[in-house]
């Protein structure tokens, strides 16, 4: 076992349990052994896209569904894997120096707890977690541990937020007071609940239902369906929304909404709405006025073409749209590289626009070199989880079916028991409490 291994100490910032690898002593150039739990769908994509990254040594799968997790275990036939990611801590915890998180959303606070509460640095999915209080809870472990936590919106690490912020910052865009995302897919079931069959072999289900309440085996919950299902996933908000609201959340500063007010296709009691409009409101601070995102999915919800844009540009199937009293900005999902349209304007402003810096960290390595004390994670849980509650702030109005009033400054639901109490999420089923 090598050296520094043995070096585990007590960080001043954890709670007393929590033991933290001391980050200094990770030579530069030294691999880091990276564990995944979930390693098909997601996982897989984490996987190949760490197979030849010069920081990782990939040490250990751990998947509920064996089949599902075939191309992992074909790319890396000799990596253990587990069926229990549990098991996986126990057995080659102390040789673990982070974990990378691509389960569905309701597992998600449950297995980013149990890794952190073992000391280990976590790359969580987006959306954070299933629930407010959930995203509440990883904020204030990540904020006590002191431990590198990343919530997977890649392209936070991308150019185009750090070219928007630089375009504002020089006034290219004018004044702006709210900005549009949407995006294509729509994640809604309208059915009934599924009639149970029986559990494919190498499933182990009473594992991928978790700390969710049981429900029988069905086709229809998985691979990615569960995303629709409202116990299982978040919808198309959950999908989508910490990809194409990153940008001007970031960018201006946004924290808790002070108003969510919804136009939609209707509830749909164990799923989402299939067609929305939701205004986002957040109020003003001292840095600026009040602001507005507008989130749009659904054909009868879409948000319409801008003018600015020529006839024979694509308009992408999701993305973010920001029009200043100057000039409007459009990106493309993931928070993509922004265009001044239309492209005559664009042309006309290049030479003017400030070079902006584009060489730095993606969003894997980011967290790997926080791990290791060279940089600070970009979208901590503290960002990640701001973003992730206002959406679910949205999900809670959309189930509802009306608008609501938050305190933002207690972060609560006003005049709306029922709402309120969403934000605490369902009961974890016996045995599933972390």
């Amino acid at each position: 076992m090598h050296d520094r291994r043995h070096f585990l100490c007590q960080s001043a910032a954890a709670f007393a349990g929590i033991q933290i690898l001391p980050r200094s002593v990770f030579g530069a150039n030294e691999k880091l052994n990276i564990a995944f739990v979930g390693a098909g769908g997601k996982g897989w994509h984490a996987v190949q896209s760490l197979l030849e990254n010069d920081l990782v040594n990939q040490v250990a799968f751990a998947d509920v569904d064996e089949g599902h997790a075939a191309q992992s275990r074909k790319a890396r036939p000799d990596t253990p894997f587990y069926s229990d990611f549990r098991k996986m801590l126990d057995q080659q915890g102390k040789s673990i120096d982070g974990v990378i998180i691509s389960t569905p959303d309701h597992t998600h606070h449950f297995n980013a707890k149990t890794c952190m509460l073992a000391g280990k640095p976590v790359y969580l999915e987006k959306p954070l977690t299933h629930s407010i209080a959930e995203a509440r809870d990883l904020m204030a472990l990540e904020k006590q541990s002191g431990l590198a936590c990343q919530m997977g919106n890649q392209g936070h690490s991308g150019g185009g937020i750090l070219m928007l912020e630089e375009w504002v910052k020089a006034g290219v865009l004018g004044d702006v007071t709210e900005a549009h995302a949407w995006a294509g897919p729509q994640w809604s079931h309208d059915q009934p609940r599924p009639t149970g069959v029986p559990v494919p072999a190498g499933l182990d289900w009473n594992q991928w239902i978790g700390p969710a309440a049981m429900v029988p085996y069905s086709p229809k919950y998985m691979p990615a369906i569960w995303r629709g299902w409202f116990e299982f996933g978040c919808g198309t908000l959950g999908d989508w929304a910490c990809h194409n609201m990153d940008a001007p959340y970031h960018v201006w500063g946004l924290d808790c909404p002070s108003r969510i007010e919804i136009e939609s296709s209707g509830p749909i009691p164990l799923s989402f709405p299939k067609t929305v409009h939701i205004t986002f409101t957040f109020p003003a601070t001292a840095a600026r006025g009040e602001f507005k995102i507008h989130w749009y999915h659904g054909e009868n919800h879409a948000l319409k073409r801008p003018p600015e844009l020529e006839a024979e540009r694509t308009f992408p199937d999701g993305g973010t749209l920001i029009r200043g009293s100057k000039a409007t900005v459009l990106m493309g999902t993931h928070a993509g590289p922004p265009r001044v349209i239309p492209e005559l304007k664009m042309r006309e402003l290049a030479p003017s626009l400030p070079k902006v810096n584009l060489k730095r960290s993606n969003h894997w390595d980011n967290w790997l070199l926080a791990i290791k004390g060279q940089e600070t994670c970009r979208s901590s849980f503290a960002y990640g989880g701001r973003l992730t509650e206002t959406m679910l702030f949205a999900n809670i109005a959309l189930h509802v079916n009306r608008n609501l009033t938050i305190d933002p400054v207690t972060r609560s639901i006003v005049g709306d028991a029922e709402a309120a109490a969403m934000i605490h999420g369902p009961a974890a089923r016996e045995g599933w409490k972390v």
